[in-house]
């Protein structure tokens, strides 16, 4: 994609070619992204250019950590209905009060990428993947909101959280550095294959650092 900068570091890339006159299911399973076409949403040989990024200037509102790859989509034409693109977390959701703590961020396809979150979105108790309808496209990845570092616990609900405005920006933001899945207070290990099995739980004493001590960069824990 060539209006990424030379700070991002490229995972993969993908190009997918859509019809328009009947519905697609594409999947590219290797780096956590899936595409929903309905029919009638594009013209005829639309193509949509997926990369997925290991890492960059990646700046998330305040409060909250990336807990998926980012991902950097491009439409060659203009839809004629919205898309549904769904991406990996890496994010246990055990109850349904756990759901309202994770949110699609966006960003512009530029440095620095500074992400806003997005309204809408489904999360769903015991998947690791996330949906959501769009009509436009940019970098996209999914947050996970915390309070002072803790996990969610059992007070924390759906309704407990409001979604600023699409194009919102926080007047602080973390930086995640030059790595998805890191927080401005420290600095990722270098990446593992795997998953630790402690992931985010309704104990609110169990930090995200726990979570993420296996696979330092555990929003790319299925990337290699």
């Amino acid at each position: 994609m060539d209006s990424l900068d030379s700070s991002v570091i490229i995972a993969g890339q993908k190009l997918f070619i859509l019809q328009g006159d009947r519905s697609d299911s594409l999947q590219w399973e290797k780096y956590g992204f899936r595409l929903e076409c309905p029919q009638g949403a594009v013209s005829k040989d639309t193509e949509v250019a997926v990369t997925a990024l290991a890492g960059g200037n990646f700046k998330v509102p305040k409060g909250t950590v990336l807990v998926s790859a980012v991902y950097a989509i491009s439409v060659s034409k203009a839809l004629l209905k919205p898309l549904v693109i769904e991406l990996q977390h890496c994010v246990d959701l055990r109850k349904t009060s756990q759901t309202g703590c994770l949110k699609f961020v966006r960003a512009p396809l530029k440095s620095p990428y500074q992400f806003s979150i997005v309204e809408g979105g489904s999360f769903r108790v015991g998947e690791r993947y996330g949906s959501i309808k769009r009509e436009q496209f940019s970098c996209m990845g999914i947050v996970a909101e915390m309070s002072n570092g803790d996990t969610p616990s059992d007070s924390d609900s759906e309704e407990g959280y409001e979604t600023p405005p699409e194009g919102s920006t926080d007047d602080t933001h973390n930086d995640s550095g030059n790595r998805a899945g890191e927080t401005s207070e420290r600095t990722a290990s270098p990446i593992n294959t795997g998953l630790s099995e402690e992931s985010v739980t309704d104990d609110s004493n169990q930090k995200v650092q726990e979570a993420e001590s296996t696979s330092g960069m555990y929003a790319l824990y299925n990337l290699l």
